[in-house]
């Protein structure tokens, strides 16, 4: 009886060392997986950081270079596709085919800049940005060396040189520009008072204006890492600035907008 009872107890903690060799064996592949992602992720940054040393930070560049504009795309579906971003496009269509233009949207997120310029990627496009966007790694060399654009608003006379450089960038055929008349990222679908003063960029121009809408991109830091986030990014109409003044451009332009915004409820698109 004590034998048997031994060998039992032999078994049992044989078992248990089993179970647990097996528990661990489970692990081993999440943990790997894991392991792999961020072994990638760094390599992936520390190739784009690389790369950029060539960008020189104190220069203003009249063109952009194709080969960092595609590095710079490469980046931003790297981080849309980790945010776990799925898009619905629509409207492309409305597009000019062989011109240059300004694009106008709203604003809700850092991602909207991203998600249009890979999305455009064709056309080409160069942001007016706020000067803190200039100063993140990796990133400010490559928009830089892409044709991005810092704006002061403290200073209108400064204000009005980026706007014109701007106009000098289409009107030459370099390339496209995209603007946020908001000025700043807004919350869902109310749209803020437009600054029509960056519309100037496309009466000095005399450039089609793109109308585009984006949405849904405010709920990705809410949504990350659990649910996938859907984002909307449509293009309403393209239209050239007549002989009205922009302050009647832009409450027009803000009209469509709103327009289409309204279709928006929480989250979806009715």
């Amino acid at each position: 009886m004590k034998k048997i009872t031994a060998l039992s107890g032999v078994c049992a903690v044989i078992y248990s060392v089993v179970e647990i060799e097996n528990v661990a064996q489970i692990w081993v592949f999440p943990v790997s997986f894991m392991g792999f992602c961020f072994l990638f992720t760094f390599l992936y940054w520390l190739f784009l950081g690389v790369f950029s040393l060539h960008i020189r930070l104190g220069e203003c560049y009249d063109r952009p270079s194709k080969t960092d504009y595609r590095m710079l795309n490469s980046g931003y579906r790297f981080l849309c596709s980790a945010a776990r971003v799925r898009l619905h496009i629509a409207g492309m269509e409305k597009l000019p085919k062989q011109e240059r233009f300004l694009l106008v949207s709203n604003h809700l997120s850092r991602f909207d800049p991203m998600i249009q310029s890979m999305v455009l990627k064709d056309w080409m496009l160069a942001f007016i940005s706020k000067p803190s966007n200039f100063k993140i790694p990796i990133g400010r060399r490559y928009i830089r060396r892409c044709c991005y654009m810092p704006i002061d608003r403290e200073n209108p006379g400064n204000a009005l040189k980026t706007i014109n450089h701007a106009a000098d960038l289409i009107t030459s055929d370099t390339i496209s520009v995209a603007v946020y008349p908001e000025g700043h990222r807004g919350t869902g679908t109310c749209l803020q008072e437009f600054k029509h003063g960056c519309l100037r960029i496309a009466v000095r121009a005399k450039c089609p204006i793109v109308i585009a809408v984006i949405y849904g991109t405010q709920d990705i830091h809410h949504h990350f890492p659990l649910r996938r986030t859907e984002v909307y990014f449509d293009i309403l109409d393209v239209i050239r600035p007549g002989n009205e003044k922009t302050v009647e451009l832009s409450q027009r332009i803000r009209e469509k907008m709103q327009d289409h915004l309204n279709q928006f409820t929480e989250g979806e698109k009715t």
